[in-house]
Protein backbone atom coordinates (compact mmCIF):
# COMPACT_ATOMS: atom_id res chain seq x y z
CA UNK A 1 0.00 0.00 0.00
CA UNK A 2 2.86 2.39 0.82
CA UNK A 3 4.38 1.88 -2.61
CA UNK A 4 1.05 2.54 -4.31
CA UNK A 5 0.59 5.67 -2.22
CA UNK A 6 4.06 7.00 -3.11
CA UNK A 7 3.44 6.21 -6.77
CA UNK A 8 0.13 8.11 -6.81
CA UNK A 9 1.67 11.10 -5.04
CA UNK A 10 4.44 11.20 -7.63
CA UNK A 11 1.86 11.11 -10.42
CA UNK A 12 0.17 14.20 -8.97
CA UNK A 13 3.42 16.06 -8.38
CA UNK A 14 5.18 15.13 -11.62
CA UNK A 15 2.58 16.66 -13.92
CA UNK A 16 3.83 19.86 -15.51
CA UNK A 17 0.46 21.55 -15.07
CA UNK A 18 0.47 20.70 -11.36
CA UNK A 19 3.96 22.08 -10.78
CA UNK A 20 3.17 25.33 -12.60
CA UNK A 21 -0.13 25.74 -10.74
CA UNK A 22 1.52 25.06 -7.37
CA UNK A 23 4.30 27.57 -8.04
CA UNK A 24 1.85 30.25 -9.20
CA UNK A 25 -0.39 29.59 -6.20
CA UNK A 26 2.48 30.07 -3.78
CA UNK A 27 3.63 33.17 -5.65
CA UNK A 28 0.10 34.61 -5.42
CA UNK A 29 0.11 34.10 -1.66
CA UNK A 30 3.46 35.86 -1.23
CA UNK A 31 2.66 38.80 -3.51
CA UNK A 32 -0.84 39.30 -2.07
CA UNK A 33 0.36 39.42 1.53
CA UNK A 34 3.16 41.85 0.75
CA UNK A 35 0.73 44.05 -1.21
CA UNK A 36 -1.78 44.08 1.68
CA UNK A 37 0.88 45.17 4.15
CA UNK A 38 2.43 47.76 1.81
CA UNK A 39 -1.04 49.15 1.10
CA UNK A 40 -1.59 50.21 4.71
CA UNK A 41 -1.28 53.90 5.50
CA UNK A 42 -1.62 56.09 8.59
CA UNK A 43 -2.27 59.82 8.41
CA UNK A 44 -0.91 61.55 11.48
CA UNK A 45 -1.89 64.88 9.94
CA UNK A 46 -2.85 66.11 6.50
CA UNK A 47 0.82 66.54 5.64
CA UNK A 48 2.32 63.64 7.54
CA UNK A 49 1.57 60.01 6.85
CA UNK A 50 3.26 56.61 7.05
CA UNK A 51 2.89 53.54 4.85
CA UNK A 52 3.38 49.80 5.07
CA UNK A 53 4.94 48.19 8.13
CA UNK A 54 5.82 51.57 9.64
CA UNK A 55 2.16 52.65 9.48
CA UNK A 56 0.90 49.47 11.11
CA UNK A 57 3.47 49.58 13.90
CA UNK A 58 2.87 53.27 14.60
CA UNK A 59 -0.89 52.81 14.76
CA UNK A 60 -0.38 49.80 17.03
CA UNK A 61 1.73 51.93 19.35
CA UNK A 62 -0.88 54.71 19.44
CA UNK A 63 -3.84 52.38 20.03
CA UNK A 64 -2.08 50.37 22.73
CA UNK A 65 -1.36 53.58 24.67
CA UNK A 66 -5.07 54.45 24.99
CA UNK A 67 -6.23 51.82 27.50
CA UNK A 68 -6.14 48.10 28.27
CA UNK A 69 -9.91 47.64 28.39
CA UNK A 70 -13.02 49.44 27.16
CA UNK A 71 -14.65 50.18 30.49
CA UNK A 72 -17.71 52.41 30.66
CA UNK A 73 -15.63 54.99 32.53
CA UNK A 74 -12.93 55.08 29.86
CA UNK A 75 -15.41 55.24 26.98
CA UNK A 76 -17.38 58.06 28.63
CA UNK A 77 -14.25 60.12 29.24
CA UNK A 78 -12.87 59.34 25.79
CA UNK A 79 -16.05 60.51 24.05
CA UNK A 80 -16.42 63.62 26.25
CA UNK A 81 -12.88 64.61 25.35
CA UNK A 82 -13.53 63.99 21.66
CA UNK A 83 -16.78 65.97 21.59
CA UNK A 84 -15.10 68.91 23.33
CA UNK A 85 -12.09 68.95 21.01
CA UNK A 86 -14.10 68.46 17.82
CA UNK A 87 -16.08 71.64 18.57
CA UNK A 88 -13.09 73.79 19.47
CA UNK A 89 -10.41 72.68 17.01
CA UNK A 90 -9.74 73.63 13.41
CA UNK A 91 -10.30 71.18 10.58
CA UNK A 92 -6.61 70.22 10.49
CA UNK A 93 -6.51 69.63 14.25
CA UNK A 94 -9.76 67.68 13.99
CA UNK A 95 -8.19 65.48 11.32
CA UNK A 96 -5.17 64.86 13.54
CA UNK A 97 -7.49 63.95 16.42
CA UNK A 98 -9.42 61.37 14.40
CA UNK A 99 -6.83 59.76 12.14
CA UNK A 100 -4.55 57.89 14.58
CA UNK A 101 -7.51 56.52 16.57
CA UNK A 102 -9.80 55.62 13.65
CA UNK A 103 -10.34 52.00 14.72
CA UNK A 104 -11.66 52.91 18.15
CA UNK A 105 -13.75 55.84 16.93
CA UNK A 106 -15.34 53.76 14.17
CA UNK A 107 -16.11 50.88 16.53
CA UNK A 108 -17.83 53.23 18.98
CA UNK A 109 -19.80 55.04 16.29
CA UNK A 110 -20.92 51.76 14.70
CA UNK A 111 -22.13 50.47 18.08
CA UNK A 112 -24.61 53.34 18.38
CA UNK A 113 -26.09 53.04 14.88
CA UNK A 114 -28.68 50.46 13.94
CA UNK A 115 -27.50 47.09 12.65
CA UNK A 116 -28.67 47.88 9.10
CA UNK A 117 -27.44 51.51 8.96
CA UNK A 118 -24.11 53.11 8.11
CA UNK A 119 -22.38 55.30 10.67
CA UNK A 120 -20.76 58.68 10.17
CA UNK A 121 -18.33 60.75 12.19
CA UNK A 122 -21.19 63.04 13.19
CA UNK A 123 -22.74 60.14 15.12
CA UNK A 124 -19.97 60.48 17.70
CA UNK A 125 -21.23 63.94 18.66
CA UNK A 126 -24.78 62.63 19.10
CA UNK A 127 -23.90 60.17 21.85
CA UNK A 128 -25.10 61.35 25.25
CA UNK A 129 -22.21 61.30 27.74
CA UNK A 130 -23.90 63.02 30.68
CA UNK A 131 -24.78 59.85 32.61
CA UNK A 132 -22.31 57.44 31.01
CA UNK A 133 -22.45 56.17 27.45
CA UNK A 134 -24.06 52.79 28.22
CA UNK A 135 -21.87 51.15 25.59
CA UNK A 136 -22.63 47.52 26.49
CA UNK A 137 -26.31 48.15 27.08
CA UNK A 138 -26.47 49.70 23.63
CA UNK A 139 -24.71 46.63 22.17
CA UNK A 140 -27.40 44.27 23.52
CA UNK A 141 -30.15 46.66 22.42
CA UNK A 142 -28.73 46.68 18.89
CA UNK A 143 -28.59 42.87 18.79
CA UNK A 144 -32.14 42.66 20.15
CA UNK A 145 -33.31 45.01 17.39
CA UNK A 146 -31.61 42.83 14.80
CA UNK A 147 -33.30 39.68 16.08
CA UNK A 148 -36.76 41.27 16.37
CA UNK A 149 -36.83 43.14 13.09
CA UNK A 150 -39.32 42.23 10.37
CA UNK A 151 -37.74 40.53 7.36
CA UNK A 152 -39.40 39.94 3.99
CA UNK A 153 -37.82 36.48 3.78
CA UNK A 154 -38.98 35.41 7.25
CA UNK A 155 -38.23 36.29 10.86
CA UNK A 156 -36.21 34.61 13.58
CA UNK A 157 -38.14 32.12 15.69
CA UNK A 158 -38.37 32.68 19.43
CA UNK A 159 -36.01 29.73 19.96
CA UNK A 160 -33.42 31.35 17.70
CA UNK A 161 -33.84 34.72 19.38
CA UNK A 162 -33.28 33.17 22.81
CA UNK A 163 -30.28 31.20 21.54
CA UNK A 164 -28.51 34.19 19.98
CA UNK A 165 -29.35 36.65 22.76
CA UNK A 166 -28.00 34.28 25.39
CA UNK A 167 -24.89 33.71 23.30
CA UNK A 168 -24.34 37.44 22.83
CA UNK A 169 -24.84 38.19 26.54
CA UNK A 170 -22.34 35.50 27.50
CA UNK A 171 -19.50 37.40 25.80
CA UNK A 172 -17.08 38.77 28.39
CA UNK A 173 -17.32 42.51 29.06
CA UNK A 174 -15.77 44.99 29.28
CA UNK A 175 -13.84 44.17 26.12
CA UNK A 176 -10.07 44.02 26.26
CA UNK A 177 -8.56 46.74 24.14
CA UNK A 178 -5.41 46.89 22.08
CA UNK A 179 -4.39 47.20 18.47
CA UNK A 180 -5.93 44.52 16.27
CA UNK A 181 -3.93 45.59 13.20
CA UNK A 182 -1.55 42.62 13.22
CA UNK A 183 -4.30 40.03 13.51
CA UNK A 184 -6.42 41.90 11.01
CA UNK A 185 -3.66 41.26 8.49
CA UNK A 186 -3.18 37.64 9.62
CA UNK A 187 -6.93 37.08 9.24
CA UNK A 188 -6.77 38.55 5.72
CA UNK A 189 -3.81 36.32 4.91
CA UNK A 190 -5.90 33.26 5.81
CA UNK A 191 -8.73 34.42 3.56
CA UNK A 192 -6.31 34.68 0.62
CA UNK A 193 -5.72 30.93 0.88
CA UNK A 194 -9.17 30.38 -0.62
CA UNK A 195 -7.70 31.01 -4.07
CA UNK A 196 -5.56 27.90 -3.68
CA UNK A 197 -8.70 25.95 -4.60
CA UNK A 198 -7.82 26.69 -8.23
CA UNK A 199 -4.51 24.93 -7.74
CA UNK A 200 -6.05 21.95 -5.94
CA UNK A 201 -8.66 21.58 -8.67
CA UNK A 202 -6.00 21.56 -11.39
CA UNK A 203 -3.92 18.96 -9.54
CA UNK A 204 -6.76 16.62 -8.50
CA UNK A 205 -8.97 16.72 -11.60
CA UNK A 206 -6.80 14.20 -13.58
CA UNK A 207 -6.45 11.63 -10.75
CA UNK A 208 -9.09 9.33 -12.27
CA UNK A 209 -10.02 11.21 -15.44
CA UNK A 210 -6.40 11.11 -16.55
CA UNK A 211 -6.53 7.31 -16.57
CA UNK A 212 -9.53 7.47 -18.89
CA UNK A 213 -7.80 9.91 -21.21
CA UNK A 214 -4.60 7.83 -21.35
CA UNK A 215 -6.67 4.65 -21.77
CA UNK A 216 -4.92 3.05 -18.81
CA UNK A 217 -8.20 2.53 -16.94
CA UNK A 218 -8.67 -0.96 -18.42
CA UNK A 219 -5.21 -2.03 -17.34
CA UNK A 220 -5.59 -0.62 -13.82
CA UNK A 221 -8.99 -2.19 -13.23
CA UNK A 222 -7.68 -5.56 -14.36
CA UNK A 223 -4.75 -5.58 -11.94
CA UNK A 224 -4.73 -7.35 -8.58
CA UNK A 225 -5.38 -4.19 -6.58
CA UNK A 226 -7.21 -2.24 -9.32
CA UNK A 227 -10.57 -2.25 -7.57
CA UNK A 228 -9.48 -1.79 -3.97
CA UNK A 229 -6.02 -0.70 -2.83
CA UNK A 230 -5.28 1.34 -5.94
CA UNK A 231 -8.47 3.36 -5.53
CA UNK A 232 -7.76 3.97 -1.86
CA UNK A 233 -4.18 4.96 -2.72
CA UNK A 234 -5.43 7.54 -5.22
CA UNK A 235 -7.87 8.97 -2.70
CA UNK A 236 -5.34 9.06 0.14
CA UNK A 237 -2.66 10.56 -2.08
CA UNK A 238 -5.05 13.31 -3.17
CA UNK A 239 -5.91 14.26 0.40
CA UNK A 240 -2.27 14.09 1.55
CA UNK A 241 -1.30 16.38 -1.33
CA UNK A 242 -4.08 18.84 -0.45
CA UNK A 243 -3.19 18.90 3.23
CA UNK A 244 0.55 19.37 2.70
CA UNK A 245 0.17 22.03 0.01
CA UNK A 246 -2.40 24.07 1.96
CA UNK A 247 -0.33 23.70 5.14
CA UNK A 248 2.80 24.92 3.34
CA UNK A 249 1.02 27.93 1.82
CA UNK A 250 -0.65 28.68 5.16
CA UNK A 251 2.74 28.72 6.90
CA UNK A 252 4.10 31.09 4.27
CA UNK A 253 1.02 33.36 4.28
CA UNK A 254 0.79 33.68 8.06
CA UNK A 255 4.57 33.61 8.46
CA UNK A 256 5.07 36.74 6.34
CA UNK A 257 2.76 38.71 8.62
CA UNK A 258 4.21 37.32 11.84
CA UNK A 259 7.78 37.99 10.67
CA UNK A 260 7.01 41.61 9.75
CA UNK A 261 4.42 42.52 12.39
CA UNK A 262 4.78 40.10 15.32
CA UNK A 263 1.86 38.46 17.15
CA UNK A 264 0.65 41.22 19.45
CA UNK A 265 -3.12 41.21 19.95
CA UNK A 266 -3.63 37.44 19.79
CA UNK A 267 -5.84 37.50 22.92
CA UNK A 268 -8.07 40.42 21.89
CA UNK A 269 -11.81 39.68 21.53
CA UNK A 270 -13.31 39.47 18.03
CA UNK A 271 -15.89 42.05 19.09
CA UNK A 272 -13.23 44.66 18.27
CA UNK A 273 -14.03 43.90 14.63
CA UNK A 274 -17.76 44.29 15.23
CA UNK A 275 -19.42 44.65 18.62
CA UNK A 276 -22.49 42.59 17.70
CA UNK A 277 -20.53 39.41 16.91
CA UNK A 278 -22.04 36.88 19.38
CA UNK A 279 -19.18 34.39 19.54
CA UNK A 280 -16.78 34.27 22.50
CA UNK A 281 -13.47 33.96 20.66
CA UNK A 282 -10.14 35.73 20.69
CA UNK A 283 -8.27 36.86 17.58
CA UNK A 284 -6.02 33.80 17.51
CA UNK A 285 -8.95 31.44 18.07
CA UNK A 286 -11.09 32.85 15.26
CA UNK A 287 -8.10 32.86 12.91
CA UNK A 288 -7.54 29.21 13.83
CA UNK A 289 -11.19 28.44 13.10
CA UNK A 290 -11.01 30.30 9.78
CA UNK A 291 -7.89 28.34 8.87
CA UNK A 292 -9.64 25.09 9.77
CA UNK A 293 -12.51 26.08 7.47
CA UNK A 294 -9.96 26.65 4.70
CA UNK A 295 -8.71 23.09 5.22
CA UNK A 296 -12.27 21.71 5.32
CA UNK A 297 -13.10 23.60 2.13
CA UNK A 298 -9.95 22.25 0.47
CA UNK A 299 -10.86 18.70 1.49
CA UNK A 300 -14.41 19.27 0.23
CA UNK A 301 -13.06 20.40 -3.15
CA UNK A 302 -10.71 17.41 -3.24
CA UNK A 303 -13.56 15.00 -2.52
CA UNK A 304 -15.88 16.54 -5.11
CA UNK A 305 -13.08 16.64 -7.68
CA UNK A 306 -12.31 12.96 -7.11
CA UNK A 307 -15.97 12.04 -7.52
CA UNK A 308 -16.29 14.03 -10.74
CA UNK A 309 -12.96 12.68 -11.98
CA UNK A 310 -14.05 9.08 -11.36
CA UNK A 311 -17.24 9.64 -13.34
CA UNK A 312 -15.84 11.75 -16.17
CA UNK A 313 -12.99 11.29 -18.60
CA UNK A 314 -12.23 14.97 -19.10
CA UNK A 315 -10.23 16.81 -16.40
CA UNK A 316 -11.25 20.18 -17.88
CA UNK A 317 -14.91 19.43 -17.23
CA UNK A 318 -14.05 18.49 -13.65
CA UNK A 319 -12.16 21.76 -13.20
CA UNK A 320 -14.98 23.78 -14.77
CA UNK A 321 -17.55 22.28 -12.38
CA UNK A 322 -15.21 22.97 -9.44
CA UNK A 323 -14.93 26.63 -10.43
CA UNK A 324 -18.71 26.98 -10.75
CA UNK A 325 -19.40 25.31 -7.39
CA UNK A 326 -16.72 27.10 -5.41
CA UNK A 327 -16.46 30.50 -7.13
CA UNK A 328 -19.43 30.90 -9.46
CA UNK A 329 -21.97 30.81 -6.62
CA UNK A 330 -21.11 34.42 -5.80
CA UNK A 331 -23.34 35.39 -8.72
CA UNK A 332 -26.38 33.58 -7.27
CA UNK A 333 -28.61 36.25 -5.68
CA UNK A 334 -29.99 36.04 -2.17
CA UNK A 335 -33.74 35.76 -1.88
CA UNK A 336 -36.00 38.54 -0.59
CA UNK A 337 -38.73 36.07 0.34
CA UNK A 338 -37.20 32.66 1.13
CA UNK A 339 -35.10 32.49 4.29
CA UNK A 340 -34.16 28.82 3.80
CA UNK A 341 -32.61 29.64 0.42
CA UNK A 342 -30.42 32.31 2.01
CA UNK A 343 -29.30 29.96 4.77
CA UNK A 344 -28.32 27.33 2.18
CA UNK A 345 -26.50 29.90 0.04
CA UNK A 346 -24.42 31.03 3.02
CA UNK A 347 -23.10 27.47 3.33
CA UNK A 348 -21.31 27.71 -0.01
CA UNK A 349 -17.51 28.06 0.37
CA UNK A 350 -17.35 31.51 -1.22
CA UNK A 351 -19.11 32.87 1.89
CA UNK A 352 -17.89 30.52 4.61
CA UNK A 353 -14.23 31.54 4.28
CA UNK A 354 -15.07 35.21 4.84
CA UNK A 355 -15.82 35.03 8.56
CA UNK A 356 -15.27 38.75 9.09
CA UNK A 357 -18.56 39.42 7.34
CA UNK A 358 -20.48 36.23 8.11
CA UNK A 359 -20.06 36.19 11.90
CA UNK A 360 -22.23 39.29 12.32
CA UNK A 361 -25.12 37.92 10.21
CA UNK A 362 -26.62 35.67 12.92
CA UNK A 363 -27.13 32.74 10.56
CA UNK A 364 -28.55 29.73 12.36
CA UNK A 365 -30.21 26.44 11.49
CA UNK A 366 -33.08 25.18 13.62
CA UNK A 367 -34.14 21.54 13.84
CA UNK A 368 -37.07 21.26 16.23
CA UNK A 369 -35.92 22.82 19.49
CA UNK A 370 -32.25 22.53 18.55
CA UNK A 371 -30.43 25.54 17.07
CA UNK A 372 -27.10 25.03 15.32
CA UNK A 373 -24.90 28.06 14.80
CA UNK A 374 -23.44 28.94 11.42
CA UNK A 375 -19.96 27.73 12.37
CA UNK A 376 -21.33 24.44 13.68
CA UNK A 377 -23.32 23.88 10.50
CA UNK A 378 -20.30 24.52 8.29
CA UNK A 379 -18.32 21.78 10.03
CA UNK A 380 -21.21 19.31 9.90
CA UNK A 381 -22.13 19.90 6.24
CA UNK A 382 -18.58 20.00 4.87
CA UNK A 383 -17.44 16.86 6.65
CA UNK A 384 -20.62 14.98 5.72
CA UNK A 385 -20.40 15.87 2.01
CA UNK A 386 -16.69 15.03 1.98
CA UNK A 387 -17.29 11.55 3.43
CA UNK A 388 -20.18 10.88 1.03
CA UNK A 389 -18.10 11.94 -1.99
CA UNK A 390 -15.22 9.67 -0.96
CA UNK A 391 -17.60 6.73 -0.65
CA UNK A 392 -19.22 7.43 -4.03
CA UNK A 393 -15.83 7.92 -5.70
CA UNK A 394 -14.79 4.42 -4.74
CA UNK A 395 -18.08 2.99 -5.99
CA UNK A 396 -17.95 4.98 -9.22
CA UNK A 397 -14.48 3.87 -10.29
CA UNK A 398 -15.11 0.24 -9.32
CA UNK A 399 -18.21 0.16 -11.51
CA UNK A 400 -16.56 2.00 -14.37
CA UNK A 401 -17.20 0.34 -17.70
CA UNK A 402 -14.09 0.46 -19.83
CA UNK A 403 -14.84 1.78 -23.32
CA UNK A 404 -14.15 -0.37 -26.34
Amino acid sequence: MKQLLKFELKKILNKKSSLIAMALGLLLIIVSNIALIRGESLYLSEKNHLEGVAAIKKQTEIENSLTSELSEEFLTGFLKDYQLQSKNNSDEDYFSLIAPKTNLFSMIAANYTEWNANWSWEDLNKIDTENGVGFYERRIEKIDNLLNSEYSFGNYTQTEKDYWLQKAKSVNTPFKWGSKNTWDKIWDSIGILFYLLFVIGICIAPVFAGEYQNRTDALLLATKHGKNKLIYAKIMASFIFTFVYVALCSAVSIGINVALLGIYGWNLPIQLWNTIIPYQYTAIEICGINLLIIFLTSFLLTAISLLLSSANGNPMIVLAVDVILFFGTIFIPFSKTIRLWNRILYLFPIYSVNLKDVLKTYNSYQFGHVVISYLGMIFIVYMLITVICIFLTSKSFKKHQVGK
